[in-house]
């Protein structure tokens, strides 16, 4: 079965989507946050999701519920962004002992929709676009217009797809680099322990951070605690994981290469998988003091602060296209397991 209704949450207007055993809720208000999304065979609430303020619940923190797109990404070192063709000085939004412009402001834009549409028996599909210019209060800071387009592909098969698209409408240099801040739910099965839950995240190199949670440009072979990561032996919650942040690598799932993460509820084997297009060449995790039910693997396209960092873009992730040209990338998240 398939569908796509308009639904209120809260007085606010929503799109229920659903596709087999998969049904999912997108907030275009909210930064088009997917705010939840759930297998309802295997009992798996996937996202962080407050049933009693579903949608001024992530209004509120919208960077700690649902799926949360970034534009512009984790920290720029005192609001400062350096493009090849400008300098751009953007609010500091993080206090001390910080003090860095954090998470950009596209997870807090409403986006409009302009399409939904039922594919066939097995997958919907809903389109929305969020149009930055001088009408955005962000513009005085960053006078550089585009069109941000997202895809949600809900399917009975393959879970959900996120597809994006930002076109430069501007005649200045537009910098892309995007991060998901994604809060998976612990425990995200149905009456299990938050303990019994472990991470998957194939890393290679770990990036030294400062006290201000900048890359220092360092980086350090992998230890023992990170290499728990790549055996998926790495505790979701219950610890402290405060911006761990590595290169990827590759990944297996199911005996197969695959680019991306995966969390896992040890006893029953069931899986939240978490998969990424090669733009995505950074993970930053974070779990919020592991004591308020979610974690956070972040696939990033740039790693922290890149545009400012002396390295070289092969190795930061930086990207920034020309007028008239087009960025896109993917995410992919679906279940697996018993």
């Amino acid at each position: 079965m398939t569908s796509i209704q308009e639904i209120t949450l809260e007085g606010q207007p929503c799109i229920e989507m659903t596709a087999g055993d998969y049904t999912s809720i997108l907030a275009p208000g909210i930064g088009n946050n997917m705010i939840r999304f759930r297998d309802n065979k295997r009992k798996m609430e996937i996202f962080r999701y407050d049933e009693e303020h579903p949608y001024t619940a992530p209004a509120n923190s919208t960077e700690t519920y649902g799926y949360p797109f970034l534009y512009l990404p984790n920290r720029l070192d005192n609001g400062i962004l350096k493009v090849s063709d400008a300098t751009y000085h953007l609010p500091v939004n993080e206090p001390g002992p910080f003090y860095n412009c954090l998470h950009g402001f596209i997870q807090k834009r409403p986006y409009t929709v302009v399409e939904k549409t039922v594919i066939n028996e097995d997958a919907v599909r809903v389109v929305s676009e969020y149009v930055y210019d001088e009408q955005d209060e962000f513009y005085s800071f960053f006078p550089v217009s585009f069109t941000l387009r997202m895809t949600y592909t809900l399917s009975a098969n393959d879970g959900l797809l996120q597809e994006v698209e930002m076109q430069n409408n501007s005649q200045h240099m537009l910098p892309c680099g995007f991060c998901s801040h994604t809060p998976l739910k612990a425990p995200f099965v149905d009456g299990t322990n938050e303990k019994d839950y472990v991470l998957c995240v194939p890393v290679v190199e770990r990036w030294e951070l400062t006290n201000r949670c900048l890359p220092t440009e360092k980086t350090h072979p992998l230890t023992e605690y990170d290499q728990r990561y790549n055996d998926g032996t790495m505790d979701c919650v219950n610890h402290n994981i405060d911006n761990d942040l590595y290169t990827g690598g590759m990944n297996t799932l199911n005996g197969k290469e695959f680019h991306g993460a995966y969390a896992t509820h040890v006893p029953s084997g069931q899986k939240v998988c978490y998969e990424v297009s090669d733009e995505y060449q950074f993970w930053c995790m974070w779990n919020d003091r592991g004591v308020n039910g979610y974690f956070c693997p972040e696939p990033c396209t740039w790693m922290i602060n890149a545009p400012n960092l002396t390295l070289p873009p092969e190795k930061t992730g930086y990207v920034e296209i020309a007028p008239g040209e087009t960025y896109e990338c993917w995410q992919h998240i679906f279940t697996c397991g018993q």
